[in-house]
């Protein structure tokens, strides 16, 4: 068998290997490696109601097809124009979130276009410069995928809640705001602290001593904001590991561009608020969170706990 031969089975072999996998992401079977946000935003995609992974079925099958039925050029020319169209993808990737099947089939397309281009005098003059904005475009893509999974920490709640807290226990809204938000219940709500001041280490993991504890958020809340930083001892490790998970939360709001807190995020209308919402639309008042906290307070006789 001759090597121009050897390169087109090749190169078929591998195009239909991407077949598969934009067939298998196609019927929602590669769901498992969908770990980032970006897969939620382009997964249901379409070009005239066909998904985009369809297209990539039948993108990598003509490749294929034209690699066995001898078409060099015909099939370096398809390759080519997928990848560059294809560079453009992984630009709005880089602008808005990346996609990690995305990732996969952007590397399965290089790779098919370096092996079309051995059929070429001088393969590197034009594979070396496609390659080179490639990586420019894929690098940044693999670093927001790294810091996404990252993830974030939460003190309290569970990541599938309608809101999202992040607060910080010396912030001056967020001590109105916590106390408002869990006096009643905080079942579906799940908060991420800050460590605003270098104080706030301190009074978080008062916070969470009390939760470890079985008290409940309000308690463990009011609790972190009367305490007194400078008798507090913490391990080092622990405080290592306290200073890693507080990074990550505030890297994730540096992430959205938010550079105050507290931020609630909602997935949707939280029930809770949408019914508070509707009480109080009936009686003329709107729904604030920043009303002065009744209950438990530094000169109040009511104890936390």
């Amino acid at each position: 068998m001759s090597l121009s031969k050897r390169s087109a089975y090749g190169t078929a072999f591998v195009a239909f290997a991407g077949a598969l996998f934009c067939a298998l992401n196609a019927t929602k079977n590669l769901d498992a490696i969908c770990i980032t946000t970006g897969c939620e935003i382009f997964k249901d995609i379409s070009v005239f109601g066909i998904s985009l992974w369809w297209i990539g079925t039948a993108l990598f099958i003509s490749l294929a097809l034209l690699n066995l039925l001898k078409f060099p050029t015909a099939a370096l020319f398809l390759a080519l124009c997928a990848v560059i169209i294809d560079l453009g993808f992984l630009l709005l990737m880089v602008f808005t979130a990346p996609c990690v099947p995305c990732l996969f089939f952007a590397a399965i397309l290089l790779l098919v276009l370096f092996m079309q281009c051995s059929s070429l005098k001088h393969p590197l003059r034009l594979f070396a410069p496609v390659a080179t904005i490639w990586v420019l475009l894929v690098t940044p893509n693999l670093f927001a995928t790294i810091n996404e999974e990252i993830g974030t920490w939460a003190i309290h709640g569970n990541k599938q809640a309608d809101v999202q807290v992040f607060f910080s226990p010396s912030c001056t809204a967020c001590k109105k705001l916590i106390p408002n938000l869990t006096k009643d219940n905080a079942g579906n709500i799940t908060f991420y602290p800050i460590a605003e001041t270098d104080d706030d280490l301190e009074r978080i993991f008062v916070m969470q001593k009390a939760l470890n504890d079985g008290m409940s958020m309000y308690v463990a809340f009011n609790r972190a904001v009367r305490a007194t930083p400078a008798d507090i001892s913490i391990p080092l490790m622990t405080r290592l590991n306290y200073q890693w998970n507080l990074f990550r939360n505030k890297s994730k709001l540096a992430s959205i561009g938010v550079t105050r807190i507290p931020v609630l995020i909602t997935n949707g209308v939280p029930k809770s608020l949408l019914a508070t919402g509707q009480q109080q639309e009936k009686t003329g008042d709107t729904l604030d969170f920043t009303e002065d906290f009744s209950g438990c307070t530094e000169d109040g006789s009511e104890p936390c706990d």
